[in-house]
């Protein structure tokens, strides 16, 4: 049968265990209060991607070897 004394000990170590979850969890959702809202992004903006040149009618047409 459990002891009393080891009985006592997990259910300590549980709770433990439990308020540590519930203290990360708290500290979690106070850090999104507390950061200030509209922040850039870090590692700046996206470009446009450059245009790809047209190319000319005159190369435009393959060489075809048969």
């Amino acid at each position: 049968m459990i002891d009393m004394q080891l009985l006592g000990g997990i259910l300590l170590a549980l709770a433990v265990l439990v308020a540590a979850a519930a203290a990360l969890s708290a500290a979690a959702l106070v850090a999104t209060f507390v950061t200030k809202p509209g922040q850039a992004p870090h590692g700046g903006t996206r470009r446009d991607p450059q245009p790809q040149p047209q190319p000319d009618p005159d190369h435009a047409r393959e060489l075809v070897l048969r």
